[in-house]
């Protein structure tokens, strides 16, 4: 069996050990209790007697990492969405302190902070690694500091860090509450963090620091984190962060990125496939940021793009400077730099925009059915786009189709020959990507559409630019290339309209030869750029 298949085998029997605790797993004590006995070889409630032993035939950081897992998949749903609690698997936690040690992280003398230490896979991590150095277990307990908003987990995080010294904690090495609202008077070495993320409201949020990272309508709990660490980082200590993606390029994080390049000189971006599983029930992509505190990031120093949590590969990690403005998105590497299409939608004739109708805060103007007197025109869905498919109205409950009215002419009904993209998709679907012409005889029907908020709206004079075009968008070559510069589930319109692209000439010459959007995209991209019509 496969790593992937292994842990599928695990998570599964976690799942069902999860369901035979959970009536017990009433409060936080309880459930660290229930996850505890699950250290001893013989514990005291038999039904879980299979999975102990699946457990205690794991490695320590294993055995650790499905104990915590245990505990998240206890707590009731609401509780585990507010926290945010997934946990580092294994693999990317000692990707990360590899990469922190090269960095400059001193195992022997140099002090730790994790301020979201959740299972503790980072701290529990650097214990064993510094009791190999030769340390004793009073001194490693003594450099190690955590905080955890869960009591539960903090106290399980600090039995899994004695475990791992063989030794009673001298002292709370893990300390219970919001690492946003109490003090933390120290600076370490190495700050090392898996923070919770999602957005918060600005009136739950204190002082006047998160401006540095967000703004005031988009308040994400990682961003404040970054802010965190990166105050509590020593001149010249190291910040290590397992965050989303999203501030690689997203549009609102550009105060996120310009604050960390004001901080630090950055090291490394680490991609971590998330949607390939390594991360449960987490459907962003994860990146790992590496940073030494102290001068401005010069933007003439490369940075390291390594692909991290996989098995080692000999390939070369790939080097890319950051760009000039600080602010601006953060792209990984070009999957083969000589390969640029140099085009965008713009050269297809296309615009784009964000769908229109937020449903939910306007159900008055969501009709079922076509009223006499009234301005109605059908609504399109997100579920209505399938890719290769001519997209029509459905209505939200699969009979007929929704239709939404308007008091007077507005710029929201589109006219034009056009076409819809999903602007959100779920771990489930392949492509990032998903995008539909849509069928003239809406059009000639109703005389244009509306289409709702989780869409993006393409429009063009020439319909046959824009088939091009949706031909092109939905090819795997086009998705790879927009995964580089966004890593979020939702599709930003600005990346959107930025995204390289073959020019129409290169796209259509090929797709003639080919008769295969897939190759004719790979051909198109490999196109000279001095040969492209841009």
């Amino acid at each position: 069996m496969n790593q992937r298949g292994k842990k599928a085998a695990l998570l599964s029997r976690a799942r069902a050990t999860a369901r035979l605790l959970v009536e017990h797993a009433t409060t936080p004590q309880a459930r660290a209790d229930l996850c505890l006995d699950l250290l001893a070889d013989i514990g005291g409630d038999t039904r879980c007697d299979d999975f102990r032993r699946i457990l205690h035939a794991l490695p320590a950081d294993e055995r650790h990492y499905w104990i915590g897992t245990l505990y998240t998949l206890m707590l009731p749903t609401k509780v585990r969405r507010s926290q945010a609690t997934y946990f580092t698997p294994p693999t990317v936690a000692d990707a990360v302190i590899d990469l922190a040690i090269e960095a400059g992280f001193n195992l022997a003398t140099d002090d730790v902070l994790d301020p979201a230490a959740g299972g503790a896979a980072f701290l529990s991590t650097l214990a064993g690694r510094m009791a190999i150095t030769g340390l004793d277990a009073e001194e490693v307990a003594y450099r190690l500091n955590g905080i955890e908003i869960d009591k539960g987990l903090a106290v399980l995080s600090s039995r899994l860090i004695a475990e791992r010294l063989g030794s009673a904690l001298p002292r709370e090495v893990i300390l219970t509450g919001d690492a946003l609202r109490v003090p933390i008077p120290a600076s370490y070495g190495l700050v090392i963090a898996n923070p919770p993320y999602g957005r918060i409201a600005i009136d739950e949020v204190r002082g006047k620091a998160w401006r540095k990272v967000a703004h005031s309508g988009h308040i994400n709990k990682y961003a404040l984190f970054a802010e965190l660490c990166f105050r509590h980082a020593k001149p010249g200590g190291i910040v290590a962060l397992v965050i989303p993606s999203s501030f690689r390029a997203g549009p609102l994080y550009d105060r996120m990125r310009a604050f960390i390049r004001s901080q630090a000189t950055v090291l490394a971006v680490g991609s971590i496939a998330g949607r390939d599983g390594i991360f449960i029930d987490v459907a962003q992509d994860i990146s790992v940021l590496i940073a030494r505190k102290g001068d401005v990031h010069d933007a003439h120093l490369p940075v390291l793009f390594p692909v991290v949590g996989l098995l080692p590969s000999n390939d070369p990690v790939v080097e890319q400077r950051l760009p000039e403005d600080p602010g601006e998105a953060w792209p990984l590497p070009a999957i083969d730099p000589k390969l640029v299409g140099g085009a965008t939608i713009a050269d297809y004739g296309v615009t784009a925009r964000a769908g229109y109708f937020v449903w939910n805060r306007e159900t008055h103007r969501l009709v079922p059915k076509l009223a006499r007197g009234q301005r109605c025109y059908p609504l399109i869905w997100a579920k209505n786009v399938r890719q290769g498919e001519p997209c029509r109205p459905a209505g939200k409950k699969g009979a007929g189709a929704d239709f939404v009215t308007f008091p007077c002419d507005s710029t929201a009904i589109v006219r034009d020959p056009a076409a819809v993209m999903q602007r959100t998709t779920n771990d489930k679907q392949p492509r990032r990507l998903v995008v539909a012409m849509i069928d003239p005889s809406v059009q000639k029907k109703w005389g244009g559409f509306v289409s709702e908020n989780h869409t993006i709206v393409l429009t063009a004079d020439d319909p046959d630019k824009l088939e091009l075009l949706v031909r092109l968008l939905n090819t795997a070559a086009v998705d790879q290339r927009y995964r580089r510069v966004s890593g979020t589930a939702a599709v930003s319109v600005t990346l959107l309209r930025q995204l390289d692209l073959p020019s129409p000439a290169a796209f259509s010459t090929a797709l003639a030869e080919a008769d295969d959007a897939e190759a004719a995209a790979i051909h198109a991209y490999c196109a000279q750029p001095e040969t492209v019509d841009t």
